[in-house]
């Protein structure tokens, strides 16, 4: 049976536990979501875990990342909008772990 296969092959890990963790933040988002009052506040949940899921994959610390958004928001204009983005140059030199 395929429960054996971990036996035949030393490289099938023992354990979920990787892929579970992966799959943790798309699980809890989901389920904050469920709770927004509006759609006003589900775009806007959406909004925040796109932008934490794309800081991750460009290897972005999250606080600073924030942080640097909430600096330069305020003072920012609309035609600008691409230099905060996580993959500008400034922002992976700012930002970056």
């Amino acid at each position: 049976t395929r429960v054996y296969r971990i036996f035949e092959d030393g490289q099938i890990p023992l354990s979920n536990n990787s892929l579970e963790g992966e799959i943790r933040l798309t699980t809890l988002i989901r389920k904050n979501c469920l709770f927004a009052k509006s759609k006003r506040g589900a775009e806007a949940n959406a909004i925040y875990y796109t932008l934490v899921a794309t800081a991750k994959v460009n290897k972005l610390n999250i606080y600073k990342y924030f942080k640097y958004l909430f600096d330069r928001l305020p003072n920012q204009k609309s035609s600008d909008i691409e230099a905060l983005l996580p993959w500008a140059e400034e922002v992976q030199q700012v930002c970056h772990e």
